[in-house]
């Protein structure tokens, strides 16, 4: 049985990550087991003789590792019993790309031709009537079963081809239409945006409807600027997270 939390405490540490670390605990020896709920924030805080503000910081700090996932009118219900290993992409350059396609294979699902109606063209700021080739699929890092994205990736209909060299999903698509048609990709823009995650994607991505998640969206221009594919990317948040360097030029410095 827990005895509180004494102070002061060892460490230094804050009273809320003393607090997490003893649900972790808890959670990996089995007390609390998949799919159990959490004690209320009222009991917590006569259990450990703590402020409901350091139960309220240790459960979110439980839910940002992907151990738990706060139910309204429910409770704060388990849903891991070990912290969710996550992908990091870091990025300086367009071979930063490449290296994320070796690391994290995509899986296609679906190709189909697709025109571009209002809804889409809002999306990927294009014209409606567009056609465009749609490749739907899963990506999974090596040795994990849970999916680090789901992805749309649009290729612009002039390089439908490339649909043929596909492969087992180890090559980037860029790489390949490059491959194919002789040309370069020289820009590529990435949009992110937080967001939560519908039903449908939720149940493909094997998290809860409603789970924070990243979406990203990369447009990969050639020459000239015309637009060769758009990737729509759905992270769910527990799973990824995106690191960027980005290297200053000062007047009369090497590069």
């Amino acid at each position: 049985m827990n005895q509180g939390l004494s102070s002061p405490l060892s460490g230094g540490q804050p009273r809320y990550l003393v607090l997490a670390q003893a649900l972790m605990d808890d959670i990996r020896s089995g007390r609390y087991p998949l799919d159990s709920l959490l004690p209320t924030e009222h009991d917590l805080c006569q259990q450990f003789n703590v402020s409901r503000h350091t139960v309220r910081e240790a459960i979110r700090r439980l839910s940002e590792l992907g151990l738990i996932a706060k139910q309204q009118g429910v409770g704060s219900r388990v849903k891991a019993t070990q912290v969710a290993r996550r992908y990091v992409q870091a990025s300086e350059d367009i071979a930063d790309l490449h290296q994320y396609v070796r690391d994290v294979r995509m899986e296609v699902h679906s190709i189909k031709d697709v025109v571009v109606d209002e809804t889409l063209a809002e999306l990927l700021d294009l014209k409606v009537g567009q056609e465009w080739l749609c490749v739907s699929g899963l990506r999974h890092r090596e040795g994990d079963s849970e999916p680090v994205a789901l992805t749309d990736a649009y290729i612009a209909r002039a390089y439908r081809g490339v649909a043929e060299d596909l492969g087992d999903g180890r090559d980037p698509i860029y790489s390949l239409i490059e491959r194919r048609y002789n040309t370069r990709v020289l820009d590529v823009r990435q949009d992110i945006t937080a967001v939560n995650i519908g039903e449908e994607d939720a149940q493909l991505l094997k998290v809860e409807p409603g789970a924070a998640g990243l979406s990203i969206i990369r447009r990969y221009y050639g020459a000239h600027a015309e637009l060769l594919e758009i990737a729509i990317s759905l992270h769910p948040g527990e799973r990824f997270s995106y690191s960027i360097t980005q290297h200053l030029r000062w007047p009369g410095h090497d590069a």
